[in-house]
């Protein structure tokens, strides 16, 4: 039976967003206890909610304070080099849509302009920026092949040598 889709929002009904947080809790640290035994690493939660006066931890607060001790004796570069907060995050995203943008661009223009070449006059109008740009794909590409072919060519002739 498969689930249905959850929006991510507030629940509005006290009593349901208590056990919907208990059972998620359950979850994650089921999560977390799975990936220690399976991958044979460390790791720790805490949780901090209004449901309890204190944070919850795990596995115990004792194993709890061994790993913050070590990661606080990393360097700050170390400590920082994963954490990102939100507004890293949609920087992140953004740059990553803006690549996609520019390479779904290019190749639509290069699909333009192989329509061009194919069905009509070159002379019609100035296409010089956008051929130059499609000869650069096309020596990238190129020189991509002839990588390809000389490393073929050296594990030939390793294999003949044998």
């Amino acid at each position: 039976m498969g689930r249905r889709k959850v929006t991510h929002q507030l629940i509005a009904d006290k009593s349901t967003r208590r056990v919907t947080f208990r059972k998620r809790k359950e979850g994650i640290l089921k999560k977390i206890k799975e990936l220690t035994i399976l991958c044979g690493l460390r790791a720790c939660a805490i949780i901090y909610s209004d449901y309890k006066d204190g944070p919850e931890v795990w596995p115990n607060r004792k194993e709890v304070r061994v790993l913050l001790n070590r990661f606080r004796a990393l360097p700050k570069e170390k400590q920082t080099k994963y954490m990102m907060d939100q507004k890293d995050l949609m920087t992140r995203m953004i740059q990553d849509a803006k690549k996609k943008l520019e390479k779904e661009q290019m190749h639509s223009r290069a699909m333009e302009l192989g329509m061009i070449a194919a069905f009509s006059d070159l002379h019609d109008a100035d296409y010089s920026e956008d051929l130059i740009k499609a000869a650069d794909v096309v020596e990238k590409r190129i020189n991509v092949i002839r990588e390809r072919i000389e490393a073929l060519q050296s594990r030939t002739a390793l294999v003949k040598r044998d």
